[in-house]
């Protein structure tokens, strides 16, 4: 079997063996995604490791699924941005554009273009990201070129673009018209986003989009149902917005992006022409270029060959997913929304999923000024892309910002370890690759494979909803709780003499597990798989299919989890050495060698010991405190707090209404305060039951 000894080997052994682009298999279901295309003003930073990792995951998953899955990349030209850049360069240089030329500074720009474009799609490649890089599209492309063009061309023969004068923001730093959500208010007033440069007012004569009718039609695809928007938040201000929408300034005064199609005859007479059509003699264009956001709102449909009726056009529009972050809904969703929609008559996205921004672990936003930002490519070189990806992924609830430090990657980097652990132990035991689901008739084994149909179905809840913190939650604990910290303990001698049913568990549970995980870690998952007899492209491997429930199992091991830990929490609270074996007394208990086994007890008579009844069962142990009257009052009242607290948080999150309408944060605390008081019950039982 081949070693792939880096990561980059495992990278390219993906790439030279197209896993990531898209076949024309006739039977097999569609599903489509554009990547926002990070602007070519420098390195990637935090925010897109996030969104990368994010979209990356939810096309890794959909690949295993079956379907033919096109996540398309892109650059963007960034014009405000980039012209800024060069300019500064220029003054640098004691020169500007003006003595250079325009001709001149587009060379300028066009190089800047391909030294940044190799170095970010160099960093995306270092994440792990999978999109089609055969398809790879900037926004000056011909492509986008004719499609921007032809787009203008119709609006302003429609009568949807015109001209007129009229006050607008007006940067000096970046000489050109700004629109009002360019601008950072500070203490001063506004200011440029991109330079700090104090705003002025100014009347000049400029390009503009009527947006009422767009508007309406764009409005009506959410309202309508044709197109979601998640979480709720965000489509209240998608709508909000959508309803308060003026006028488009689509001009700017710069050299670097899409030149107005508009030329002017001898007479005065202005006129767009198409791509296509001769320029007459004498015409001459417009100064102005384009505002870059137009050109990008055209990108679900510039990037499968619109204009044409192409086939990439119908197999791939409209997208099934758009996943950007909520500072862009309305500088970009809304405005592909707007021009795709009135271009096509079909909105370009069945979904938009908008996720929030990363802060530091403090929740601060991250800025240079703050001094807070993060580099991810040192992260990725000292502890692996998987490792940043996944605790990344820990905190992404959707909408929700991102606290991001230091103690993530520590959990992270300890839950992969665990994984590299329980695959070599499997290894060692003679496991192997196994897709095929066993049938055993121990209880136990049963148990673990009803834990991993209940993990998986949640990863996979998590995975569509494009929530990786619930999908991360349920593999973690299916990994460290689950299987490492109760399985392996509980049926370690049968595993040890090779019983045939407790090893194809163990199996088909550690497949599962890794298939399940590969879309958030994707190179460690093969790294792993190979341990086990595994080779091949995990992308092109089946998503672990869902399985019966057995609740008789279910209820078993869970019963074997509760009184093992009551068990141990006896023993420390008691005092009893760690290693000693206790004599113990269990009714009602399933599994009970497999409790003895994980808590070290002996089926012997612990006389007059203290109780536990747990889901059925009851426990005795030996020993027990004697509380006072009055600390048992204290601590039944406590108890009859927690079930009150309990009950509470259960029915506030069993509430539809809370759940679509209540901010992500105030569920998050809601689920934690839950988790607190059942932590809380569970002890405050045990201490009253020393007693009983």
């Amino acid at each position: 079997m081949h070693t792939l000894t880096t990561s980059g080997d495992r990278y390219r052994r993906w790439e030279d063996t197209g896993a990531f682009t898209t076949h024309d298999a006739a039977d097999a279901p569609t599903w489509a995604m554009i990547l926002p295309p990070p602007n070519i003003t420098g390195d990637l930073h935090m925010g897109h490791a996030y969104e990368h990792s994010l979209s990356d995951a939810i096309a890794r998953r959909q690949r295993m699924r079956g379907a033919e899955t096109l996540w398309l990349p892109g650059l963007d030209h960034a014009a405000i941005a980039t012209n800024a850049l060069l300019e500064r360069r220029l003054r640098a240089e004691g020169t500007s554009r003006d003595e250079i030329g325009r001709e001149e500074f587009a060379r300028r720009a066009w190089e800047w273009k391909a030294s940044c474009a190799a170095g970010i799609t160099a960093q995306m490649r270092q994440l792990g990201a999978s999109p089609d890089w055969d398809r790879l599209t900037f926004t000056l492309d011909e492509g986008p070129s004719r499609a921007t063009r032809t787009a203008f061309t119709r609006l302003f023969d429609e009568g949807l673009i015109y001209r007129a004068e009229r006050e607008t923001l007006w940067c000096p730093g970046c000489a050109t018209t700004l629109s009002d959500i360019e601008a950072s208010e500070t203490a001063t007033g506004p200011a440029c986003s991109r330079c700090s440069t104090a705003l002025e007012i100014s009347s000049t004569p400029q390009w503009y989009l009527r947006t009422s009718a767009l508007a309406a039609a764009a409005t009506d695809a959410i309202t309508s149902g044709a197109t979601s928007i998640e979480p709720d938040e965000a489509r209240r201000d998608y709508l909000r917005w959508a309803g308060n929408l003026g006028d488009w300034c689509i001009s700017r005064q710069l050299w670097w992006g899409h030149r107005i199609p508009i030329w002017y005859g001898p007479d005065g007479e202005a006129r767009a022409f198409a791509s296509d059509e001769q320029i007459p003699e004498g015409w001459a264009q417009d100064e102005d270029t384009l505002d870059t956001w137009f050109s990008s709102a055209l990108w679900p449909l510039s990037t499968l060959g619109w204009p044409d009726d192409t086939a990439d056009l119908r197999r791939f529009y409209p997208n099934d997913l758009l996943i950007t972050g909520n500072d862009l809904i309305f500088f970009w969703a809304m405005r592909m929304n707007l021009l795709c929609t009135h271009l096509t008559g079909t909105p370009p996205f069945s979904r938009m999923l908008f996720h929030g921004m990363i802060r530091d672990a403090g929740g601060k936003k991250m800025s240079k000024s703050f001094g807070n930002t993060i580099d991810p490519l040192p992260l990725i070189a000292e502890h692996g892309a998987d490792t940043l990806r996944f605790a990344l992924a820990r905190k992404g609830r959707p909408g929700a910002d991102i606290p991001f430090g230091a103690d993530d990657l520590r959990i992270a980097r300890g839950y992969l370890n665990k994984l590299r652990s329980i695959t070599n132990l499997a290894a060692r035991l003679g496991c192997t690759w196994q897709t095929s689901r066993p049938s055993p008739a121990h209880l136990l084994d049963r148990w673990l494979l009803a834990r991993l149909a209940s993990a998986l179905a949640d990863a996979d809840a998590g995975y569509e909803a494009g929530d990786l913190a619930r999908t991360g939650d349920a593999l973690t604990l299916l990994a460290e709780d689950d299987l490492s910290g109760l399985y392996l303990e509980a049926r370690k001698d049968d595993l040890y003499d090779g019983n045939s049913d407790a090893i194809a568990t163990l199996s088909y549970s550690l497949t599962a597990l890794l298939l399940a995980l590969h879309p958030l870690l994707p190179f460690l998952t093969e790294e792993l798989a190979e341990q086990i007899g595994w080779s091949g492209i995990m992308d092109q491997e089946q998503f672990p299919a869902p399985m019966p429930p057995d609740e008789e199992a279910a209820a078993a091991g869970a019963q074997l989890r509760e009184l093992r830990d009551a068990a141990r929490s006896h023993r420390a609270r008691q005092g009893f050495e760690a290693g000693a074996w206790l004599p113990a007394r269990g009714e009602g208990i399933e599994l009970w060698a497999e409790l003895c086994r994980t808590a070290r007890l002996t089926d012997a008579d612990p006389q007059d010991g203290s109780r536990f009844r747990r889901l059925g069962g009851t426990l005795t142990l030996p020993a027990a405190p004697q509380l006072d009257d009055a600390q048992r009052r204290t601590l039944t009242r406590r108890l009859e707090e927690a079930q009150e607290q309990i009950r509470t948080l259960s029915s506030r999150l069993a509430d539809a209404r809370f759940v679509e309408r209540a901010p992500a944060a105030a569920q998050q605390k809601a689920r934690a305060d839950l988790q607190a008081n059942l932590r809380e019950l569970e002890r405050l039982t045990d201490l009253l039951a020393l007693t009983a």
